[in-house]
């Protein structure tokens, strides 16, 4: 509506101008053919529409306040006397040559067909070159749903056009944090910690610190010691209240099986956080969770945030199993990581388990038990990626060398799952 109104209110204006400008130009041609037919027939009265001329340059000079009343008054007596010495008292004395200027014809078809083109053509240019669409709320929610995914080709493109970028424009905080945010979304969190550790070389921003500590331990495989849980320290010791630090502490310590750490600081996160919140749910059942795990009863969610419904129940379950070629060649004190991660964006598990090599094959059970973050559980996922990774060293982070395997996509309940380790990580 706002768009329609304001295309109306300026068409309205450029017919406005066009008008007046056609219309006084009309009348000035009219004028000036009137002046040119009378000295024509009568050459003294050529005299006289020099001096109309004058008058009306000097009627513009008052209007533009060059002239006062009395200035104007007695440059008009001075014309007048000026045309009276030129016509002379013969030309006064015939009437039938009195200076008549009649009223000049109005260009009404002109004008006519500009109030009604302009629309019309306005109207026709905007449905070969615009978005007619755009008008119908309908059609744009629709079209909204319709839109293509964004994939992470399309990801890898756009952050190498703001690494290129930012080549040019180092300074520019925006930049960063944007290119941090598709970094991440490709799972490239260590170029992600990289983009935010310059974002906050010039900007001292704590939620920027908190997405720091975050991209660090999912650079780690979740593991929030060392430099993770120092940031998330000094952000609220500097800020109890930090909501995002709270949200991350709560997170960090549950991933460490401290329940009563993870329940205290999304306690304290709760009381910062309004009812309408898209954050209370997850909140709320992140909290329940963590009392669930402590033996607590469910908590009860406050006044005034809304009723939380518990997840649906949600598993996969398969088999692990060795490809032929790599039978034998595992030690059996070797770590292996079975986890479900989302199919596209973020590689953060939102379930694992863990098993040594000589438990191969292994049955295993993934569901919102083995979840590393009570906030991203299987549940909320409609399909996913499941992997396997075999490491030497038992280390989160992939290394070169380690085994893996993967099944994608996968669907929410699914069983019998086959998933066989047949790959090396480069």
């Amino acid at each position: 509506m706002t768009f329609i109104v304001l295309a109306v209110g300026l068409i309205a204006i450029v017919l406005g101008v066009l008008c007046v400008a056609l219309w006084r130009g009309a009348q000035a041609g009219a004028l000036a053919a009137q002046a040119r037919d009378a000295a024509r027939d009568n050459p003294a009265l050529a005299n006289a529409a020099v001096y109309r001329d004058q008058l009306v340059d000097l009627e513009r000079e008052h209007a533009l306040g060059n002239l006062n009343d009395q200035e104007l008054q007695i440059a008009r007596d001075e014309l007048s006397q000026r045309l009276l010495d030129d016509l002379g008292p013969a030309e006064l004395e015939q009437p039938h040559r009195k200076l008549v200027v009649a009223a000049p014809r109005q260009p009404w078809v002109l004008l006519t067909s500009i109030i009604v083109l302009v629309p019309v053509l306005s109207l026709a240019m905007y449905s070969l070159i615009g978005q007619p669409e755009a008008l119908d709320p309908l059609a744009l929610k629709q079209g909204l749903g319709n839109e293509e995914q964004v994939t992470p080709e399309k990801l890898a493109t756009m952050a190498a056009s703001l690494s290129r970028r930012l080549e040019d424009e180092p300074n520019n905080v925006d930049g960063w944090v944007m290119l941090a945010r598709v970094q991440r979304a490709l799972g490239q969190y260590a170029l992600t910690s990289q983009s935010l550790r310059k974002a906050l070389a010039l900007s001292q921003d704590d939620n920027l610190a908190i997405d720091l500590a975050e991209a660090l331990a999912q650079q780690n495989g979740g593991d929030f010691a060392g430099e993770p849980w120092a940031i998330i320290r000094r952000v609220l010791k500097a800020d109890p209240r930090h909501l995002n630090g709270l949200f991350l502490a709560g997170s960090a310590s549950y991933s460490e099986s401290n329940y009563g750490d993870a329940l205290s600081f999304w306690e304290r996160a709760r009381e910062g956080v309004n009812a309408d919140s898209p954050d209370a749910p997850e909140l709320e059942r992140a909290i329940s969770e963590a009392r669930s795990k402590l033996g607590l009863s469910p908590s009860t969610p406050s006044v005034s945030s809304p009723a939380v419904k518990a997840a649906p129940e949600a598993q996969i379950r398969g088999r692990v199993s060795l490809g032929p070629e790599w039978v034998g060649k595992v030690g059996p004190q070797d770590t292996v990581f079975v986890y479900a991660t989302a199919v596209s964006g973020s590689r953060m598990p939102v379930a694992i388990v863990r098993t040594t090599a000589a438990a191969l094959p292994f049955d295993f059970v993934l569901d919102d038990s083995t979840a590393m973050n009570p906030s991203a559980k299987l549940s909320s996922m409609g399909e996913v990626t499941v992997r396997v990774r075999v490491s030497k060293s038992g280390q989160a982070v992939p290394q070169p060398g380690d085994l893996t395997g993967s099944v994608s996509p996968v669907k929410l309940g699914s069983s019998n799952l086959s998933l066989i380790v047949k790959d090396v990580q480069p």
